[in-house]
């Protein structure tokens, strides 16, 4: 039973403070004193719910008066929930948000955005380890924050009354009126998708219908067939290696005339060519693999939903087929093209270990070399510069100094360790430079018919502009997100093999192209094709043709006008 008021002997809640009044009896001063109080904690809570907003406010891109702007709007949506409901509920149910509140305030922080589909996308992929890593670098804040939801929900439970807010049905209705218009306008125009937590509500809603038709396409895939066949069966025996980089900045490759050594061993080694105008169509992980991987584009994405691989293609030519990686062992996509190769290998790693080096994939792959198959597609997924960078090299190539040598800081992220962050980042790029001039080697060494390509799934900010933006995947980007380096490496066998495709690859080098051309053109290379083969988008064809306009997908997996 509730308690009875003290005054007036009725069944019903009391009022802040526990007195045991209904709020209509008491003296006037006591009534006062309660509602002074009781306001005070809801501005306070209301300061916790809101807080994303507020630091959008003061740290986001905007100009002063759209930051105005849109706090207040996301002060009104905020609001909206009090005509109807009772302080309290009200109260519990931001709380709700609260919850959500870090995913919004780190991608503010690392941005200067909101939150995006992609980011959110990427979380529900993220490996745990990889989370772990995250989580352990902010030990702090995330105590201060299971604090702070402690707190909320303590004051929200006890010193706030459940008792509505507005009783008048005309105020009700008219303030419904207007905060409909708010969002009807609101939609039109599009400014209240960065309004926290309408933003959250919706990036999550996209996501959830992607995951939906991701799933609904695993059923029509299952019995999808390219009908690639290789043009010509020869016996010799062929190994195409297809190497994915993490986090390559094309402009930070010496062999691309970076002025800093950071590809020597590159740089010597024979038959390589380096393309000078390849983007990637997405700035984040979770989106350039999809592109990369099937014949999905910027403008196409949904077919690689419905659609396999290279990887499967390969397979329906006759090849073995393997996956050796030290990364995205959750992303689902990725595990379902490995799952159908006939052998794969995920290196479990910590991503707290100085010793998580790509090299750990070697062994793999040097099990898969000293095989018999006669004909071979090897997939390396390797880690390159994944911040963070300080982890992803041995102290051997701690070149560039100072660097962010040892343990990591997420504080350290600001314009004035800029010169920390690209050391360290250089010092990773040397390393990618061995990794893959070693690799090389290794298939060189079989006096094969093979080739290996390499591309970054998408590249990295450093401080580069007057924003000072930094990492990669924000929903304000620049080139530097997208142009990636681009190898390709052929045997002196292949060339033997293939003189005309080898003059083609030499003399595309420069055309503009996108990872929508690799899925035509890995197949191209190793001379298979298939009814839907496109020579055109080979970079082995003569009949190659650049892109006029390139296309990315943009964070919110909106298709725009690329660079």
């Amino acid at each position: 039973m509730k308690p009875a008021c003290k005054n007036c002997a009725k069944e019903h809640e009391t009022t802040f403070g526990g007195a045991n009044r209904c709020g209509f009896h008491g003296s006037i001063k006591e009534q006062i004193n309660h509602m002074k109080k009781e306001y005070i904690w809801m501005f306070i809570l209301s300061g916790i719910v809101l807080f994303p907003n507020i630091y959008f406010t003061f740290y986001g891109k905007q100009t002063v008066t759209t930051a105005l702007l849109l706090f207040g709007c996301s002060c009104l949506f905020y609001l909206l929930p009090t005509l109807f409901l009772r302080k309290r509920i009200f109260f519990i149910i931001q709380g709700l948000f609260v919850l959500l509140a870090p995913f919004e305030a780190a991608h503010i922080y690392l941005n200067r955005m909101p939150a995006t589909s992609a980011f959110l996308l990427s979380i529900i992929d993220t490996n745990q380890d990889e989370s772990f890593e995250l989580l352990s670098a902010i030990k702090f804040p995330i105590v201060i924050l299971f604090l702070l939801w402690a707190f909320y929900f303590f004051i929200a439970f006890v010193k706030i009354s459940n008792t509505y807010f507005f009783q008048s049905n005309k105020i009700k209705l008219t303030a419904l009126f207007v905060f409909t218009g708010m969002i009807v306008t609101g939609y039109s125009t599009g400014w209240n998708k960065e309004i926290y937590p309408y933003d959250l509500i919706l990036r999550t809603y996209q996501v959830f219908v992607a995951k939906k038709e991701i799933n609904e396409g695993k059923k029509i895939m299952r019995n999808f067939k390219f009908e690639a066949v290789k043009k010509d069966p020869i016996d010799e025996k062929e190994v195409y290696v297809f190497v994915i980089g993490e986090t390559g900045r094309y402009d930070s490759y010496s062999i691309n005339g970076y002025n800093r050594n950071t590809s020597p061993m590159l740089a010597k080694t024979k038959n390589l060519i380096s393309y000078t105008d390849f983007y990637s169509e997405a700035n984040i992980t979770t989106s350039s693999l999809p592109i990369i991987l099937t014949r999905s584009s910027a403008q196409d994405y949904e077919r690689s939903y419905v659609e396999k691989s290279f990887v499967d293609a390969f397979k329906e030519a006759g090849f073995k087929t393997y996956w050796i990686a030290d990364q995205s062992a959750n992303n689902k996509f990725i595990r379902r093209i490995a799952r159908d190769t006939d052998k794969e290998y995920f290196h479990i790693v910590n991503f707290n270990d100085t010793t998580n080096l790509d090299e750990q994939l070697w062994p793999s792959l040097d099990e898969v070399l000293a095989g018999n198959d006669r004909k071979t597609l090897i997939v390396l997924h390797t880690l390159g510069s994944h911040f963070r960078y300080n982890y992803r090299y041995p102290p051997q190539f701690e070149i560039f100094k100072p660097s962010l040598k040892g343990a990591f800081d997420y504080a350290l992220i600001s314009a004035k360790n800029k010169e920390l962050f690209i050391n360290t980042y250089d010092n990773s790029i040397l390393y990618t430079d061995f990794f893959l001039a070693k690799t090389i080697q290794k298939i060189d060494s079989l006096h094969a018919i093979s080739a290996l390509i390499y591309v970054a799934d998408h590249g990295e900010n450093l401080f580069d502009t007057k924003e000072n933006i930094v990492f990669h995947g924000g929903s304000d980007y620049t080139p530097y997100d997208f142009h990636v380096p681009f190898f390709v490496w052929t045997s002196d066998q292949y060339n033997l093999q293939y003189p005309s495709k080898v003059e083609n690859l030499r003399q595309n080098k420069d055309e503009r192209l996108t990872t929508h051309h690799i899925f035509y053109s890995i197949l191209d290379v190793a001379n298979i094709t298939f009814p839907g083969q496109i020579l055109s988008e080979s970079i082995a064809s003569e009949t190659l043709q650049g892109d006029s306009v390139r296309y990315l997908i943009n964070t919110n997996m909106e298709t725009e006008k690329g660079f």
